[in-house]
């Protein structure tokens, strides 16, 4: 196969997905007494093999598949294959032909691959182990005073993903990297107000821009809801967008408000 300006891109889609109707000689589909096992090594040798098929990911591979088959998922990768029956595989891995449709290449004769759709993305995105935002309150004590301010301060755990950590997993056979990112947060002061949503990740007293004041005494437990939005990336591909977000209150921060009486006393 060659695209638009005559560079051999290996096999089409079509000619990938076949692959799963093909059979040793002797053997059908209607009398499968042996098949084909295939696996798509990425074409970044050595030390890809077929035992270690994404042990790398090369810079080649990537941008090959990226700008000559810009409707593949990539990146481009050699398809092995051998044959097999029911006592385990009988031949050695031989290639077959390259393809950037990586995803397309089945397991085995009669089985068509399983493609990574955009849907398991998402539903892998809000399977992320997202780091619960923690709220800093300065005064650092947990006391305040009514009509004074409160700054609030947006704190990341150790556990979880925050943003632009990345969160790696692998969905029918492709290395998918999730990398969360931060749409906005809202302080809610625990009052019934909220401040946001917002980027501002506040701070300390005298710089920090997230402050509130309480009117009355109360003990409160103020917290931080934060909206993430994402980027995948796919078998070492370029970072794309995950459509929708993804809503995470934190902890709540107890803190207690109190009252001041002011007295005068005669010297």
């Amino acid at each position: 196969m060659e695209n638009n300006d005559g560079v051999s891109v290996g096999f089409s889609q079509e000619q990938t997905q076949a692959l799963a109707s093909s059979y040793p000689p002797g053997a059908t589909a209607d009398s499968p007494d042996s098949w084909y096992e295939y696996v798509a090594v990425i074409d970044c040798r050595p030390p890809n093999t077929p035992d270690q098929p994404r042990l790398e990911i090369c810079g080649f591979a990537v941008s090959y598949c990226e700008e000559n088959v810009p409707d593949s998922y990539g990146p481009r990768s050699w398809i092995y294959r051998r044959t097999a029956d029911g006592s385990g595989p009988t031949s050695a891995w031989a290639e077959v032909a390259p393809t950037c449709y990586t995803d397309s290449v089945p397991v085995r004769s009669g089985e068509p691959s399983v493609a990574l759709t955009e849907a398991m993305i998402i539903e892998q995105f809000h399977r992320t182990d997202f780091a619960l935002p923690r709220l800093v309150v300065q005064p650092p004590d947990g006391r305040t005073l009514v009509n004074l301010p409160v700054f609030f301060e947006l704190g990341w755990p150790e556990a979880g993903y925050g943003p632009d950590e990345v969160d790696t997993t692998t969905i029918v056979g492709h290395e998918v990297r999730i990398r969360p990112t931060l749409v906005g947060a809202t302080y809610v002061t625990g009052d019934g107000g909220a401040i946001g949503p917002t980027t501002s990740l506040g701070g300390g007293y005298p710089d920090g821009d997230i402050t509130h004041e309480y009117t009355g005494a109360a003990d409160l437990s103020p917290y931080i809801s934060v909206q993430y939005g994402g980027q995948v990336s796919v078998d070492g591909g370029s970072w794309r967008p995950i459509p929708g977000t993804a809503t995470i209150d934190g902890p709540g921060t107890p803190l207690q408000v109190l009252t001041s009486t002011n007295r005068l006393y005669d010297n």
